[in-house]
């Protein structure tokens, strides 16, 4: 969907925003208007970054399965990021390259190939390319398979002393841990952590599906969902092996996809796919284990009918907003499709809901934060688009829709 901010009239945007109600699990929280600022908000939420301005964006998709009806994907999407405009580069021939991971030196670019097979075993694998610094495009370093039976790996994680690839294997019900080498190559997997269990959904849940791996401030240790049997995991990670630190339930059922850590280390979010929620937990980072659970949120709006189906979860650099995604399955609401926004308060890490967003998208299964926080993407895998959406520095609502790529079924986007 080709968008123009000026086709967008006060009348349209007011039913695309939806603001009005918005359910908070167990009490009902009134939602923001648009553009309007709660009494907390008198200061900016921009953030002066350190690293330097991104230059270069890079975008995995699914070189399987539907699109909008335009040409299939062929791997890695490399844009070049000139005076606000996408330009392209590069198309990077990659099996499913579903997720990319940056190394903190920004010369290598890593992905997950959601594969089943590979040189006829049962295993995903990973792949490591360098980044031309002068104009983006990429060279591949080498492939990597995965442990035996690590089937369709889902997400990847840098540690950030760039010498270690965490990864969720989704179908393989595992964690591994591949070594970087000094040339930013991958070795061979060095450690491999195996879930066991199921949840109460028997068509999603039938057994473990590790879906996200996220280190912490210190680096020591791994946070990471379990979409197939509701828990948070919580590892250490020393000498290229993982060790079990302590396991976290959420909501039976809820299915934990995807997980956002304050910036102050205190607080830990997860959104839930299954029943469309953000649940809220104590983070202690000094020994890196999980609280309890504080709050449980919706993020689809009051009265939502239909199925639920929640993807990504991304925090503003400030520690001020939350954003979270829907996507429509079987639902016919208008917010099917859409960007929950809420407000974190810093001392207690309470969301409030502020703003349901849906211009522009379909099926928008991942977000990606300008690293200052000025503004949002939205990546629309059914409609291959990347949205652009400006965020208020002072209320952290969306507006100012501009569609800065089109991209065959988009679904991550990294930068560098």
């Amino acid at each position: 969907m080709t968008h123009s901010p000026q086709l967008s009239g006060q009348n349209r945007r007011a039913v695309m925003q939806w603001i009005g109600g918005a359910s908070a699990l167990g009490a009902l929280t009134p939602m923001v208007p648009a553009g309007a600022q709660t009494p907390d908000a008198a200061s900016s939420s921009t953030v002066t970054s350190t690293a330097p301005a991104p230059r270069f964006a890079y975008v995995g998709t699914y070189t399987s399965g539907g699109t909008a009806g335009g040409p299939a994907s062929k791997g890695i999407y490399v844009l070049a990021i000139r005076d606000g405009g996408w330009t392209p580069v590069q198309t990077v021939a990659s099996a499913n390259p579903s997720f990319l991971a940056v190394h903190p030196n920004r010369r290598v670019l890593y992905a997950i190939n959601e594969i089943d097979s590979y040189l006829g075993l049962p295993t995903g694998t990973a792949e490591a390319y360098a980044i031309d610094a002068n104009d983006g495009r990429l060279t591949l370093l080498n492939r990597q398979p995965l442990s035996l039976s690590g089937v369709t790996p889902a997400h990847l994680a840098v540690s950030p002393d760039g010498r270690a690839l965490a990864v969720a294997l989704y179908g393989g019900g595992a964690y591994n841990v591949l070594p970087i080498e000094a040339d930013g190559k991958l070795g061979k997997v060095s450690g491999i952590e195996k879930e066991t269990g199921a949840g109460p959904d028997a068509e999603r849940q039938e057994s473990p599906h590790p879906h996200m791996v996220l280190f912490d401030g210190t680096g020591q240790r791994l946070l990471a969902t379990d979409l197939g049997t509701d828990r948070i995991n919580a590892f250490t990670l020393a000498d290229g092996k993982l060790a079990l630190l302590g396991r976290t339930s959420v909501a039976p059922g809820s299915g934990p996809r995807h997980l956002a850590l304050h910036p102050s280390q205190r607080f830990l979010y997860v959104v839930n796919e299954l029943d469309a929620t953000v649940t809220s937990f104590g983070y202690d980072a000094a020994s890196g284990k999980v609280g309890e659970q504080r709050q449980r949120v919706s993020t689809v709006p009051e009265g939502y009918v239909g199925q639920k189906n929640a993807a990504a979860l991304v925090m503003h650099p400030s520690g001020q907003f939350l954003y979270a995604t829907n996507r429509r399955l079987k639902s016919d609401h208008p917010m099917a499709d859409s960007i929950a926004a809420f407000r974190i308060d810093a001392s207690n890490g309470a969301l409030t809901p502020l703003q349901h967003w849906s211009e522009g998208l379909r099926f928008p299964r991942a977000l990606a934060m300008t690293p200052g926080g000025s503004h949002l993407y939205a990546l629309s895998q059914k409609g291959d688009t990347i949205l652009r959406l400006r965020i208020d520095p002072a209320s952290g609502t969306l507006d100012q829709p501009v569609q800065v790529a089109q991209v065959p079924t988009p679904v991550c986007l990294v930068f560098a």
